[in-house]
């Protein structure tokens, strides 16, 4: 299966009425960001966008809207000419990232005419951000996306971290890789950061790991970010057997060894993706378990492949992480979990309250290496 399976929400989404103290147009447009209201479990938090032209606007969140549905996260008009609002019911740790899809016009809403969800996914990742709001991820197509992070949602302390050069980049084998050393020593664990483009110019993961090292939340170690091409290559090669994982085990890592002083010892030795990038991580300690003993996965693309059994037999460490609103994904990492419960190798299974969003990797990642080089 080339694409991933399209489920509906098993779940409508969380809405509720937009509470009457703010069904007034200029408390709205005083607003500077989503509006929380805590409640003793939960909170509501109300998204405001102030289109006075238009005749819908659209709030895409991910893993929130369903693109199976997404009327149900269809925005309502508060007053005539008035801001846009919706209000959903989530839980105090919940993050996502979020944008606005406005149409102006009496004809239907592109979203209701898009023709499947290829270009229903095109015209998401056409949205807007947030004008109120700073906090910003991302997405894979390099759109800038808002996000929210409600109360008691991961704090994210090293995020960006302080201002370092990209690393230089390299070419092995007709593909680009960059090498940043985060602090010094000799014989130093190695990190593989598959996506590597999109983590290094996107989210500045090198300089996060840096601001980690400096905290004292990292050892000393190498980080290695290995670009995965365009939409084409990456479907071609990520998330197989072979691909970029053989390229990491076979060509990488030994040409590394060759001009870095980093331990050749498979403990030590991490491989980190997301989505199709995490189900690699996880095919390189399976399959290569003499050269990469950690794999962190993250949201993993587990439906279009079950790589248990090959696991169970390595004898490395596998880090899950996923979000519990990734209802396709969710029960498919946790199954994996208990499919290697009583492995000879070690699985740990981390869930956050969010999405297949880089808004959450960005923040979970530096603490599952964190984990991993412990």
């Amino acid at each position: 299966m080339r694409q991933p399976p399209k489920v509906p929400r098993p779940s409508p989404v969380p809405r509720v009425p937009v509470p009457e103290r703010l069904r007034d147009p200029d408390v709205l447009r005083a607003a500077r960001g989503p509006i929380v209201d805590v409640e003793p479990d939960t909170c509501v938090a109300t998204f405001v966008h102030d289109a006075p032209r238009a005749s819908a606007v659209l709030l895409f969140a991910n893993r929130l809207t369903d693109e199976s549905d997404p009327d149900a996260t269809t925005m309502e008009q508060v007053g005539p000419g008035g801001p846009w609002a919706l209000s959903v019911r989530m839980a105090p740790t919940w993050r996502a990232s979020y944008s606005f899809i406005v149409h102006e016009g009496p004809d239907e809403p592109p979203w209701r005419r898009a023709g499947g969800h290829v270009g229903l996914r095109a015209l998401l990742d056409r949205g807007v951000p947030d004008p109120h709001v700073r906090d910003r991820a991302l997405n894979r197509a390099g759109t800038a996306m808002s996000v929210v992070s409600l109360p008691d949602a991961p704090s994210q302390p090293w995020r960006g971290g302080s201002f370092t050069a990209r690393p230089p980049v390299h070419r092995i084998d007709g593909r680009d890789v960059w090498v940043h050393r985060v602090g010094s020593g000799r014989d130093l664990p190695v990190l593989v950061v598959l996506d590597g483009e999109a983590w290094l110019d996107h989210h500045g993961l090198h300089r996060s790991l840096d601001a980690a090292h400096r905290d004292g939340a990292l050892p000393a170690h190498v980080a290695v970010f290995v670009a995965s091409g365009s939409v084409a290559d990456r479907w071609a090669d990520i998330g197989t057997p072979d691909g970029v994982t053989a390229f990491v085990a076979t060509s990488v890592l030994p040409w590394l060894h060759a001009r870095e002083d980093v331990t050749r010892s498979p403990e030590q030795t991490v491989v980190a993706g997301q989505s199709l990038g995490g189900l690699s991580a996880l095919w390189a300690a399976a399959l290569h378990p003499d050269r990469v003993g950690v794999a962190i996965a993250q949201s993993a693309s587990l439906w279009k492949a079950d790589p248990a059994r090959a696991l169970a037999r390595c004898g490395g460490r596998v880090l899950l992480e996923v979000g519990l609103q990734e209802w396709t994904l969710l029960p498919l990492h946790r199954r994996l979990a208990d499919d290697l419960a009583g492995a000879e190798t070690t699985v740990e299974l981390t869930e956050f309250d969010g999405g297949h969003d880089y808004a959450c990797w960005r923040g979970g990642l530096v603490d599952l290496v964190a984990r991993a080089l412990s």
